[in-house]
Order: structure tokens, then C-alpha cells, then sequence
């Protein structure tokens, strides 16, 4: 679809900060990230692990239509850019890291480096204070924001710059020197800045010397610069210090190579102990192992005492661990100083005892029980509504390079519109990060999913045109199954809910707050955009729903219909709102049940999305009768499809149509004329790509075809 759809859920990082004895400002080009927290309600914010008040007047993050809302210049200044108000134009100037972007009060059009966008909200006024929708900072190029619902909290996570604000704490780091260099220097920069800072080292480090230095470090990778005795530098890269709390350690096995530990990860949460056997299978001597956690980063002290595991062989190590979360990552470094992480390690045994076997291709094999990293134990359907063939999905704990190239493809070959089916073993864990890939394995789109529980038996993820990824229970709408709500009337809807006709605990004097408190939100859908939603019935023949629709108009009302689909349907309804008013909504509905939808026919929906135009008619041919060029009406079927009728701007028609009626195999060309004379024609498309619901959105600048 050619509508904006709107993006939630977006990715949450660590805090990514500096030393303090460094200068207060990051490079351009930092590798690092920043991230503010804001609370609705609460007049402060925490900028990089900082407390600190949103403004001098005692502002707020604040919900408005279901969108948070704030004003914006202290996040921005805080993250390093400008914010400029013209009283003049009332229009908001927005500068971060290069790009710029402008957008006017009371108006949903915004300009990014001159390049509009439609926003889901305008910004407003409020007792002299100019709000704006807190997502419009990921219009900069790497800001996301990410919103949770339990705790009402927004976080937005962006590219440390040239002025972004700084926060560090004090660390006591344990340098263990095993190699045979002696250091007389040691620098930290933030990663990728070469922005050093003051030597750490008070006396030398000494081979096989041990010393404790305190420094103060941000949350943040950082690189070191190591100066032997003899003036040679060496380097060790991207230490990764965002989990860091008071204490760490360091052992430094070559130049340039080193394993970092930081405390507190077993210190509390553990209620069991596993006797774990490993086996060095890797190819490799292992002079370093330590574990943590999965997915968090956070790393033991060192476990194998001896810092030498030849390859073939074995280790007994003695290892506390989480019963609840049995799932662990093992770091190991080898004598070549390279590093390699091994994940989702699961040390439940029955038995009190577990081997292991670290294998060269990255995976782990159990060799005294079924435990295993990939059980299938959840069941998952992928369905591809990008609009594009993805080739391979894969899913990692961690949204690393390296844990996406130990993961192995999930899917077959999916086009868009299809679906696929695997297992998926979730490891007591609920965030999955997820990659999809094109045919030459390159990343389309990248995002993650959190799952209800780590013990779901079954779900789907929906890749959607917009690039996200979506979850939802298999009980929840499939390609093939479930309410279809198509939205081409004159309002945007930022929030419905599914109810009992009988039920009658809601009063007219409900807002969106009302609602959701006691109901679920099944989703938004702007103007021209449609989406599938669980087919919740009530009623004696389970055919009935009240529909609550919250509408974009800027009074927070809404409007409610009693529905009832035929007493036969099991699988599909379709619902095309037309119109929506103050007091009521109008729909065309179609079902499985009432013979709409039989084997190979199809809601056909057309909507005029042109701002001014009336679309007059709409012509069809077998495409293998015509070509691109050939768009001329004489060269189409006669007969419009629309008939004496016409669609003005804004507006659409639908009805059933059998999925091959207009050509053979279902292969057309549609030819859509305004009434200005323009024409636009859409080649060679296949309506029997699809189930039950085809929707083509139409202006004078092109049309796009889409449906389940």
C-alpha cells in the first residue's frame, strides 16, 4: 500500500557514553549510541543513565490520541542538535547530526531535508507550550524510539555527536598482564574516535603482573591504547563497557587481544550448579572461558583456571546458574587471541552434570543428554506481506553480525503475500532479534519481536510493507484466516477495540485511556491502509462484534457499530469502512459464511487516494493482450469497471470478483482516467496471487496492488 504505516516498536540499547577526562564532545563519526528515557507524567527524564528535569517550567511526556507527546528542545539539545521555533510561520525547525527537519503547528506534513512525510499527529499548543509527537526524531537517520507499555516509559536511542551530553561513573578495573609485553602506557577513547585520554597506568604492568586502576567510564565501547616499553602501540578494539557497574577485570593475553569481565552477573538469580564437562572441539588451543547470561553481554570471571584447553581436550568446570533461565552464552578466547562466543548453552540437567562439546562450526553438541540450543518447541509462521520474495529469515538472541551468521536459515523461499512455517526452541528467552535477506543475502530489514512468554507454543511474525516485523499468536489472524478491516474513509483511526454486543460495562463518555484500560487495542490503520486482526465473535452463533473505532479528528471521540457476519463464517470476514462521521461509521462486509468468499473469489477494492481528482473510470484486459504502451481506453475491454458511477477523490467501491475473471491464469492490466484525462495503468498483475481480498490504492501519480 502507498499509505505511511506506522512504525512501533523500535529497538532498545544500551547507554553508550565517555571518560570524563576525555573533552565533552564526541566525534561525528562516533560508533557510539546514547539513549533518553522519558516517563509519561514525570517532568524528568534520564539522559545516558542520568536523571535530570525536562525543562526550567515543569514539562511532561503526555499522551494524546494514544500518541506520546512533548516538547521536544531539551531531548534534542540533549542528544546534541538544535530546535529553532519561528513565531512568525509557527513552524519548528528540528537540526541533528546533518539532517534537518521542519514541520508547522497544527499540520501532519513534515520536511525532512526538503523531503515531505505525513506524521501521525500534528504538533499543538498547550498553555504556551508547543508539543510535538516524540517519533518524529526518527525521521534523523539511526534515532529509534521504543515504547513500553508496562512501565509507560518512551526511550530514545540515538548516535552520539558533537555535543551530546555525557554521563560517567567510577570503575575499579583489575588489569591481569598474562602475555610477555611490559606496558608503560595505557589510553582509553571511545570507540572508533581515537579521541585518547590520560595514561591509566601509574607504574608499568609488568609480564604476568597483576594491578588495579580506577577510571571513570561511560556506558559505551571504548578502544585502548596500549604502549609498550619499548614505544610500540598496540591496540585492543571495541570493549564493549555498556553493562559495566563498579567493578571489572582485564586480562590481557597478546598485544592487541584480551577478555574483559565484568562483575555482578552470578551474583545473584542463581539457585542451581551444574558439574559442566567441556570438550575443545574448535580446531583451536582455549586459553580463556567465561559465560553469562544469554543475550545480556554480561560476562563470569574467568572459569578455566588454567588458561590452556588444547584442542580434543576436556574441562570440568563448577557453574552456578538460573534454573528459571538455564540459558547461557560461553565466551571463549583462543592463543591466537581471537574470540569467539558460543550461544543459548542450556545447563538444566537432571542429573546435576552436563558435557559439552564446543564444535568448529560454532555450535554446541550435548553428549550426555537431548538438551539442545534448537528443540522446536515453538512453532512459528512467517508470513511475507513486504511486498517482495525474501530469501532467508534468520533470528539471533543477540543482533550482532556474528550470532546472524551462526544462525541458521528458517524459511524456504517466501514471496510476498505467502507464508512458511518452523520451529523455533526460544531458549527461556522472549526478545528475538530477526534479519530477513534478499536472493544475493544481503539484509532488506532488520528488527526483533518479544514474545508473550518463553514458554509460547506457537505464534506468527508478519514482515509488513513498512519493514517491520509483527507477533502474533497462530490463534491470531493467518494469510488465510481472520478480520480484515480496510480503512479508505475520510479519517485516519489511531485505535480500535473488539467487544460483546451484550456488553455494556462502556459509557459514551469514554476515552481512548477508558478503553484500553479494560480492552486491547487491535491496531491503527491510516487512510488507504488495511490489516488482518483476530476474528473475535460473540453472540449464539458466534457471528456478532461491536466495533469501537477511535478517529484522527482531534476530540478524542469515538464511534461504535453492532455487526453481524453470517451465522456460517469460520475463518474470514472482511470490513471495508467507507466513511466514518461524529456519530457512526459506514462498511461493505463479506464473510466465508454467506457464499461472498467461495473457493477463488475475491474482494476487489479500488480507492481513489488522489488529493483532487475523480477517478471517471477503470478498464481491464488479459495482459497478454497489450503491453506497457499500449494505454490508450480503445486498447482495454470496453466497459468500465466502476460503470455509470465514478469515484471521487477519497473514496472507493468494492465488490466480488473471481480471482482469474478479468484474464487468464488471473494475469491483468488495469487503465485507471481522471477526469482530467490523465491516465495510469498497471501492468501485469496477478489477482490469483491472492485468497480473498485485493485492494488497489490509485492517484495520478501511479497505483499499487496488495491484499491477502
Amino acid at each position: 500500500m502507498k499509505c505511511c504505516i506506522k512504525r512501533l516498536g523500535a529497538l532498545f540499547v544500551a547507554l553508550c557514553l565517555m571518560v570524563t577526562m576525555l573533552p565533552t564532545a564526541f566525534a561525528a563519526d562516533a560508533k557510539t549510541t546514547g539513549a533518553i528515557t522519558l516517563t509519561i507524567g514525570s517532568p524528568t527524564m534520564s539522559v545516558n543513565g542520568t536523571a535530570t528535569t525536562i525543562d526550567a517550567e515543569g514539562s511532561r511526556a503526555t499522551l494524546y490520541k494514544g500518541y506520546t507527546m512533548l516538547p521536544l528542545r531539551s531531548v534534542v539539545e540533549n542528544m546534541g542538535g538544535t530546535v529553532d521555533w519561528n513565531a512568525t510561520t509557527k513552524q519548528i525547525t528540528l537540526k541533528y547530526n546533518g539532517s534537518t527537519v521542519t514541520m508547522t503547528l497544527s499540520s501532519r506534513v513534515a520536511y525532512i531535508n526538503g523531503v515531505q512525510k505525513n506524521m501521525s499527529v500534528a504538533p499543538f499548543t498547550d498553555n504556551g507550550r508547543t508539543y510535538v509527537w516524540l517519533r518524529a526524531l526518527e525521521y534523523f537517520p539511526g534515532v529509534t524510539v521504543d515504547w513500553r507499555a508496562d512501565t509507560r516509559q518512551a526511550t530514545v536511542v540515538y548516535p552520539m555527536v558533537a555535543g551530546s551530553t555525557l554521563a560517567t561513573q567510577p570503575i575499579q578495573l583489575k588489569l591481569t598482564n598474562t602475555s610477555n609485553v611490559i606496558y608503560k602506557e595505557m589510553r582509553f577513547a571511545p570507540s572508533g574516535t581515537e579521541n585518547w585520554g590520560a595514561n591509566v597506568l601509574a607504574t608499568p604492568l609488568y609480564a604476568n603482573g597483576v594491578m588495579t586502576i580506577n577510571v571513570n567510564l561511560a556506558k559505551a565501547k571504548y578502544d585502548i591504547q596500549a604502549v609498550s616499553a619499548y614505544g610500540q602501540k598496540s591496540y585492543f578494539r571495541d570493549l564493549d563497557f555498556t553493562k559495566a557497574n563498579t567493578y571489572g577485570s582485564m586480562n590481557i593475553t597478546a598485544a592487541g587481544s584480551c577478555t574483559l569481565i565484568l562483575d555482578g552477573v552470578l551474583a545473584s538469580g542463581t539457585d542451581s550448579t551444574v558439574r559442566l564437562t567441556v570438550q575443545n572441539a574448535t580446531g583451536n588451543v582455549i586459553t580463556s572461558i567465561v559465560y553469562g547470561s544469554a543475550a545480556t553481554g554480561v560476562w563470569s570471571d574467568e572459569q578455566l583456571a588454567t588458561h590452556y584447553l588444547a584442542n580434543g581436550g576436556y574441562a570440568s568446570l563448577s557453574l552456578p546458574y538460573a534454573s528459571a533461565s538455564p540459558y547461557y552464552d560461553f565466551r571463549v578466547t583462543y592463543m591466537n587471541g581471537a574470540q569467539f562466543t558460543f550461544y543459548n548453552v542450556n545447563l538444566a540437567s537432571t542429573w546435576g552434570t552436563q558435557m559439552i562439546r564446543l564444535n568448529n562450526n560454532g555450535q554446541v553438541t550435548y553428549s550426555n543428554s537431548t538438551t539442545g540450543t534448537s528443540t522446536g518447541k515453538t512453532s512459528i509462521t512467517f508470513k511475507n506481506s513486504y511486498g517482495k520474495t525474501i530469501y532467508e529469515l534468520r533470528m539471533a538472541l543477540t543482533n550482532t553480525d556474528s550470532a546472524f551468521r551462526n544462525a541458521e536459515n528458517l524459511i524456504d523461499t517466501t514471496k510476498s503475500g505467502n507464508s512458511d512455517s518452523f520451529s523455533l526452541d526460544l531458549t527461556g528467552m522472549r526478545k528475538w532479534y530477526i534479519r530477513a535477506y534478499d536472493k544475493d543475502g544481503d539484509v532488506v530489514e532488520s528488527g526483533s519481536v518479544t514474545f508473550s512468554s518463553a514458554s509460547v507454543k506457537s505464534a506468527t511474525i508478519t514482515l509488513k510493507r513498512s519493514g517491520d516485523f509483527v507477533l502474533g499468536s497462530t490463534s491470531s489472524s493467518s494469510s488465510d484466516t481472520g478480520l480484515l478491516i480496510s480503512n479508505t474513509s475520510n479519517r485516519d483511526i489511531y485505535g480500535m477495540f473488539i467487544l460483546d454486543p451484550d456488553d455494556d460495562d462502556y459509557g459514551s463518555n469514554w476515552d481512548y485511556d477508558d478503553f484500553n484500560d479494560d480492552y486491547d487495542d487491535i491496531g491503527s490503520l491510516d487512510i488507504g491502509e488495511y490489516d488482518v486482526f483476530d476474528l473475535d465473535l460473540y453472540g449464539s452463533n458466534d457471528n456478532e462484534m461491536t466495533l469501537v473505532v477511535f478517529y484522527d479528528d482531534g476530540s478524542g471521540d469515538f464511534v461504535a457499530k453492532d455487526i453481524s457476519f453470517n451465522k456460517n463464517i469460520s475463518d474470514i470476514g472482511v470490513l471495508c469502512i467507507s466513511n466514518i462521521t461524529d456519530s457512526s461509521f459506514t462498511y461493505d462486509k463479506y464473510d466465508d459464511g454467506a457464499d461472498d468468499l467461495d473457493s477463488g473469489e475475491l474482494v476487489f477494492e479500488i480507492y481513489n487516494s488522489d488529493s483532487s481528482r475523480t477517478l471517471k473510470d477503470v478498464y481491464v484486459r488479459d495482459a497478454d493482450d497489450g503491453d506497457e504502451d499500449d494505454d490508450r481506453v480503445s486498447d482495454f475491454d470496453s466497459g468500465s469497471l466502476l460503470g455509470s458511477s465514478t469515484l471521487s477523490a477519497g473514496n472507493s467501491d468494492a465488490w466480488i470478483i473471481d480471482d482469474d475473471e478479468y484474464g487468464d491464469n488471473g494475469y491483468v492490466d488495469f487503465l485507471f482516467v481522471f477526469d482530467n484525462g490523465d491516465n495510469v495503468v498497471l501492468d501485469d498483475v496477478d489477482t490469483t496471487d491472492y485468497s480473498y481480498f485485493v485492494q488497489i490504492n490509485v492517484d495520478r501519480d501511479g497505483a499499487d496492488m496488495d491484499g491477502e
